[in-house]
C-alpha cells in the first residue's frame, strides 16, 4: 500500500472517504470502486490491525466474497478451516453443528492479521488510496462537501474534503458520535482471552466449542501457528469480584469447565498472552445521516455469541456501497432504506440472541443469566 501525502490530492474532493480499513470499511471501499465511484479513500489510524479473538468465517461468507470479486484469492490464501462447531449449551453434554449439509461448503479459522492486509491489498489493487491517519474532527460546510481533519503518521494536521463520509471505525462509532449519535445499548459484555500453544494438543478437531457455565460461557477456536485461543464471556462485576484480570484466576476458572479444560489437554498457557475486551451489542439511534453512513460494528454491534461479526460487516459494506453510488448517481443523500435494513437485521439478531440465551436454564437465579433472561429490550 502506499502511504502518507504522496498518493492522495488533499485539493481533491473525493467522493468517499471510508474512516476504517477493517473488513466493514475494505468491504465498502471495495464495492464502490466496482460500480464506477472512482474517488474513494480510506482513512487508516493502524487500530485494527491486532490479533482476532479467534474469528471465524462461516460458510455463506462466500456470497459476499464472490460479489467483491475477491473469492479466489482469499481461498489461496490458505485459511485454516472450520468444521462447524460444538457447544454445551442448556445441558451437560455437548451438542453439535457442523457444516456437513452446507450448500457454500466449510467456514474457516481466520488469521486476521492476513484478512485485514489481504483487503487492503485488494483495495489498493483497485487503485483506491490509502491514508495512514487519524481523523480528528469534522465540519460539514455549506457546499454539502466535509471537511475532515487528519493527522498524519508524521505528526501534521492536514484537511480532506469529501462528498460523503463512511464510518467504519468499530464499535467506537467515532464519526457518527461525532454526528450527535448515541448507542442503545442491549448487552455489555467483558471479554478474557489467553492464547495456548496446541502444537502438542492431544486434539485434532476443526470445530469451535462454546460452553456455558454459571456466570458467563467460554469459548475455545484454533487460531494460526498451531495455537488455540480460548475467551470467557461475562459481566464486568464478576471480573471485578473474581479477580479475572489476573491470569492465575482466570486459568483456575477455565479449568474448572468440563469440555474446554478436556480439549486444552497437552496445550500450554502462553505466559502474559491474557487480555481483556469489552463486547457491547448495541444499535445506534442513527446509522445514517444526511451524508454519511455507519457500517459494521459502528452502526450496530452483535453479541460474539453469534459469531456473525466479519460476515455482518462485509454484508453492511456491500449495502452501504450500493447506497453511495445511488445517492451519488442521483444527487440526493441516503435513502433511507439502508438504515431500515440494519434495524431490520438488528431486530432479527435479538430475537436469536433472546432465544439462545433462554435455552440455558440451569442457573436460572445466577446473576449472569437472570440479567439475559430479563435484559431483552434495547436500553
Amino acid at each position: 500500500l502506499r502511504h502518507g501525502r504522496d498518493p492522495l490530492n488533499f485539493h481533491q474532493t473525493q467522493d468517499v472517504a471510508v474512516i476504517g480499513s477493517g473488513p466493514a470499511g475494505c468491504a465498502t471501499a471495495i464495492a464502490l470502486r466496482r460500480q464506477g465511484i472512482s474517488c474513494v479513500c480510506i482513512i487508516d489510524a493502524a487500530d485494527c490491525h491486532g490479533q482476532g479473538v479467534g474469528e471465524t468465517l462461516p460458510p455463506d461468507t462466500r456470497g459476499e466474497l464472490e460479489e467483491l470479486g475477491l473469492w479466489d484469492k482469499f481461498v489461496s490464501d490458505g485459511h485454516e478451516p472450520c468444521l462447524g462447531s460444538c457447544s454445551s449449551w442448556g445441558s451437560d453434554w455437548l451438542g453439535y453443528n457442523d457444516f456437513l449439509f452446507s450448500p457454500y461448503g466449510r467456514g474457516w479459522h481466520l488469521d486476521r492479521h492476513q484478512f485485514n492486509s489481504f483487503l487492503q491489498s485488494s483495495a489498493a489493487s483497485l487503485g483506491i488510496l490509502l491514508l495512514r491517519a487519524k481523523m480528528v474532527g469534522s465540519t460539514f460546510t455549506h457546499l454539502k462537501d466535509f471537511h475532515l481533519c487528519v493527522k498524519e503518521a508524521s505528526g501534521e494536521h492536514s484537511t480532506l474534503n469529501a462528498r460523503f463520509v463512511v464510518d467504519a471505525t468499530g464499535s467506537r462509532s467515532a464519526f457518527a458520535r461525532q454526528m450527535g449519535t448515541k448507542p442503545r445499548f442491549l448487552d455489555r459484555l467483558t471479554f478474557l482471552y489467553g492464547f495456548f500453544d496446541a502444537s502438542s494438543s492431544s486434539s485434532s478437531s476443526q470445530l469451535t466449542m462454546l460452553e456455558a457455565v454459571e456466570s458467563g460461557w467460554w469459548y475455545a477456536a484454533p487460531v494460526p501457528k498451531r495455537r488455540l485461543v480460548v475467551a470467557f464471556a461475562t459481566d464486568p462485576d464478576v471480573v471485578r469480584c473474581d479477580a479475572l484480570f489476573r491470569e492465575d484466576k482466570w486459568f483456575t476458572s477455565l479449568l474448572r469447565t468440563r469440555h474446554i479444560a478436556a480439549r486444552l489437554d497437552g496445550c500450554r498457557l502462553l505466559s502474559r498472552t491474557l487480555s481483556v475486551q469489552v463486547a457491547p451489542s448495541f444499535l445506534l439511534d442513527r446509522v445514517a445521516g444526511p451524508r454519511w453512513l455507519a457500517v459494521g460494528d459502528a452502526a450496530a454491534s452483535y453479541d460474539p455469541l453469534s459469531s456473525q461479526g466479519i460476515h455482518k460487516a462485509i454484508a453492511t459494506g456491500l449495502k452501504a456501497a450500493k447506497t453511495l453510488a445511488a445517492a451519488i448517481a442521483s444527487g440526493t443523500g441516503i435513502d433511507p432504506d439502508y438504515e431500515a435494513s440494519i434495524v431490520a437485521d438488528f431486530e432479527d439478531f435479538r430475537n436469536n440472541r433472546n432465544y439462545f440465551y433462554k435455552l440455558e436454564t440451569r442457573w436460572a437465579d445466577s446473576p449472569f443469566w437472570r440479567r439475559r433472561h430479563q435484559r431483552t429490550e434495547l436500553q
